[in-house]
């Protein structure tokens, strides 16, 4: 692993860049669009000039899909 990315992975904040599309947005500017309308599904903030999102965040929004998912999986049984 080179140093930048060890840099990277402390970081408790991940680029809006990297992940926009993990939300289902096809592009950045289509994320940043739903942000600034308020319907973006989770909060963001700024570092700079770039515009992050909090890595507990983000594994706590999909988290909850995946608690879901078990669910229905479980209740099918």
């Amino acid at each position: 692993m080179t140093q930048q990315n060890t840099v990277n992975q402390q970081k408790p904040w991940m680029p809006l860049k990297d992940v926009y599309d993990h939300f289902g947005y096809g592009n950045q500017k289509s994320a940043l669009n739903a942000i600034n309308k308020g319907s973006f599904p989770v909060e963001t903030f700024r570092v700079g000039r770039i515009r992050a999102i909090h890595r507990d965040v983000y594994n706590a929004y999909f988290a909850q899909f995946r608690e879901e998912g078990l669910d229905r999986v479980n209740r099918s049984k």
